[in-house]
């Protein structure tokens, strides 16, 4: 694992850099934090009701014209899905394939980078469902999507900690606490990006988390993780005192591990996950998979594992 102070300091080198670079007055830009931003900097924090940004997916479309029906005598359906879709995609999998003789659905779960990564290496897979738009995005350029994403469900941050709540983090305000350890994704990680931002949201109310508080906060990241399902983990074996991961990775399965600590949804942040058919796919499958998802038998169980209706 490496000596423990050599990882924090790392840890701490990143986070500054990413988080702190544009808060000391007169700073230069520096090529190491392109998306560096202060707290003041930081936009205001999206809500379910947003008008989405510009670039961004369109809402999903009308159910009712949205095809849902698989082709007769199913086929294989290859998924490249965000890690923390998992639960959900594997439940709506069975569920598919019990009403569909003949469909195998089969799932890539990962960071959303690696996977655009991993299209852009010719990787086949016939959809591509995203935790946020940059990505989606970073995949369109590169040639990889057929068609217009749409979003099809939303996510919102929380704060884990271990059942025995070593650190003692009674609210987001704990998160700077001297000496916590915590883990967040990395900063090109959807959901690492997205605790970012949410931190810095809490750096621009001094009266609630006290002055200097991304630096706090960035001076206590022990460790980065490819994924949210990475960050999860790393609490539920409690090597950290808290990590901050999606609503929906907190399932039945490990409510018994760690205990969840509300970000207020003044300085939370909602996160839009598109989807779209991969060029080159199965357009038929992927489209009826698509449709099932935006139906409302695909949105009650996505609401069943903590996401939110588009």
């Amino acid at each position: 694992m490496g000596d423990p102070v050599v990882r924090r300091f790392g840890a701490v080198v990143a986070l500054i850099l990413a988080m702190l670079a544009t808060q000391v007055p007169g700073a230069p830009p520096t090529r190491s934090a392109p998306a560096a931003r202060s707290a003041s900097a930081c936009p205001a924090p999206a809500t379910p009701a947003a008008v989405p940004a510009a670039g961004s997916p369109t809402p999903a479309p009308d159910v009712a014209a949205t095809p849902v029906a698989f082709p007769g005598g199913g086929g294989d359906l290859t998924v490249f899905a965000a890690a923390s879709l998992t639960d959900a995609f594997e439940r709506i999998a069975t569920d598919l394939e019990a009403a569909n003789e003949g469909l195998r659905i089969e799932f890539n779960f990962g960071g959303s980078q690696a996977l655009v990564t991993q299209l852009a290496e010719g990787a086949e897979a016939d959809v591509f469902a995203s935790a946020n738009t940059t990505q989606m995005t970073a995949a369109q350029d590169q040639g990889s999507i057929a068609g217009t994403p749409v979003t099809f469900v939303r996510n919102r941050l929380t704060i884990v900690v271990p059942r025995d709540n070593p650190g003692g983090v009674a609210s987001a305000a704990d998160l700077g606490d001297d000496g916590l350890d915590l883990v967040l994704a990395a900063a090109d990680v959807p959901v690492g990006r997205y605790a970012r931002d949410s931190v810095c949201l809490m750096g621009g109310d001094a009266a609630t988390y006290g002055d200097g508080f991304v630096a706090r906060v960035a001076a206590n990241v022990v460790s980065e993780e490819e994924d949210v399902r990475d960050v999860l983990t790393r609490v539920q074996l409690g090597e950290a005192d808290a990590g901050i991961v999606y609503v929906s990775d907190v399932t039945a399965d490990v409510e018994g591990q760690v205990t969840e600590v509300e970000i207020p949804d003044a300085v939370n942040v909602v996160a839009a996950y598109p989807i779209a058919p991969v060029q080159g796919g199965d357009a038929a499958l992927a489209t009826a998979f698509i449709g099932y998802l935006l139906g409302p038998e695909g949105q009650a169980t996505l609401q069943e594992y903590g996401f939110e209706s588009p």
